[in-house]
């Protein structure tokens, strides 16, 4: 028997029914929407073959992958088109267009891979697990599958092109970076394309960049005896602050409250940002505001190198500090080439390891980096309290040797702290005043 209609004691119904077997087994129902007997048949014909293609499953998983678009409702979402849907999600934060571009070249790393690697899977819901672990794969054995990156930038109202050969060896790092973004891109699509699960989420690789080095006090002493005019003010605000290489070079005069305070948010995270100005700073402010003329920004010269030529920001620092004899590369394990471990970035660190040496609250740090991670700060937070414990433990008595025991102030160094914390907190009008009152003390 095919299809027919069905009578009934008030005559036939107005659908027609089908009734088949199929491999042992009998399938019977409604032909649904089918008033004539043509369409009937081919409602027939289309669920035989998905009553064929559903036996022939070897098992659930199987079932499961060949039906995934019809147990979830997706649409087809190709490779090449996904990354521009993805930027068009509605996220926390929005990244900026810099980190948007590095993320994409990432995307179309990836993209390249499988139209070469895989060239079947032309949709977002064709790639499954083995596919993610083969490019992660790629990432750390050979590096970036395209070699050749190519990569736009504003350069005196021009669009530039510029390019350069991808090294052959990636840190743990960087391939993490890579796996981030592919992981987010199909978590962001996933409902959408009808992924029923994500091929990247699994563990990424441990971490074993090279990490930036903070200045030692010595090397912090040659430097401020050598200061050019362009290296001063990045190393002055970036130890006093501990802002970053960016947010250094394009702080505003706005960003600027009451001469004390910074406050803004972070560049590359937008992270709100709210730091004092210590007295050092506050001098100096004081003085660049006739430099910086009309300017918007408190460094106009820096802020201009910033946004047409970044590197010569790291390249100017770089050369200042090897002219001194400071290393500022090492060569870490699995890599090809040196990394950088002391530049501009690291006044970040040495800001956390001298607000250690001084016993600033973690949180307190925290909140003014705004964004190095709670473990690097207490890695060099960590580090300063054992050099300024060996420090207080060298002039502890020799008690052996019999040595008088001092007896310490305890309220004249209470006092002396807490002159030092209103001192952090006055302008610099105020600060001219106690230090002529302090000088009419000594006199």
């Amino acid at each position: 028997m095919s299809v027919a209609k069905r009578k009934t004691s008030s005559g036939e119904t107005g659908e027609y029914h089908y009734d088949f077997s199929q491999n042992g087994k009998r399938y019977r129902g409604v032909c649904e929407g089918c008033t004539t007997k043509p369409a009937a048949l081919l409602y027939e014909k289309k669920l035989k073959e998905k009553v064929k293609v559903l036996s022939e499953q070897k098992s659930v998983g199987a079932l499961v992958e060949n039906f995934k678009r019809e147990l979830t409702g997706g649409d087809k979402i190709t490779l090449d088109g996904a990354f521009e849907l993805y930027l068009a999600k509605p996220r926390r934060k929005q990244p900026s267009v810099q980190q948007q571009q590095i993320n994409q070249s990432q995307w179309n790393d990836f993209v390249a891979f499988m139209h070469e690697t895989y060239p079947a899977v032309e949709q977002l819901d064709g790639v499954s697990r083995t596919h993610a672990e083969a490019y992660i794969r790629q990432l750390r054995e050979n590096g970036r599958y395209l070699r050749k990156i190519t990569y736009q930038r504003a350069y005196q109202g021009k669009t530039v092109v510029h390019s350069y050969d991808a090294q052959s060896r990636l840190s743990g790092r960087t391939v993490n970076a890579f796996h981030k973004t592919l992981k987010s891109v199909f978590a962001k699509l996933q409902e959408e394309a009808g992924i029923l699960y994500n091929p990247f989420e699994f563990d990424m690789m441990d971490n074993d960049s090279e990490s930036r080095d903070a200045f030692t006090p010595a090397e912090l002493k040659l430097i401020g005896d050598n200061f050019d005019s362009f290296v001063r003010p990045l190393f002055l605000i970036g130890i006093c602050t501990g802002l970053s290489e960016g947010d250094i070079c394009t702080l505003r005069w706005d960003d600027i409250r009451d001469e004390r305070w910074i406050v803004r948010k972070r560049r590359k995270t937008g992270a709100a940002l709210e730091i004092p100005i210590l007295p050092p700073l506050a001098s100096f402010l004081n003085e660049q505001k006739s430099v910086s003329a009309d300017s918007e920004y408190v460094l106009p010269e820096h802020a201009a190198m910033y946004q047409t030529n970044p590197s010569g920001i790291s390249y100017r620092v770089k050369s200042f500090l090897e002219g001194l004899g400071i290393q500022t590369t090492r060569t870490g394990r699995n890599r090809g080439r040196a990394t950088s471990v002391k530049d501009v970035h690291s006044l970040r660190h040495t800001f956390a390891y001298l607000a250690g040496c001084y016993q600033i609250p973690l949180p307190v740090v925290q909140s003014i980096l705004g964004h190095m991670s709670p473990e690097m700060t207490k890695h060099y937070q960590a580090h300063a309290d054992r050099e300024a414990k060996e420090k207080y433990l060298a002039k502890m008595p020799d008690f052996i040797g019999h040595s008088e025991v001092k007896n310490i102030d305890a309220t004249g160094n209470q006092i002396r702290t807490e002159l030092i914390q209103k001192i952090q907190h006055m302008s610099h009008a105020q600060l001219i005043k106690v230090v002529d009152f302090v000088e009419r003390l000594n006199e």
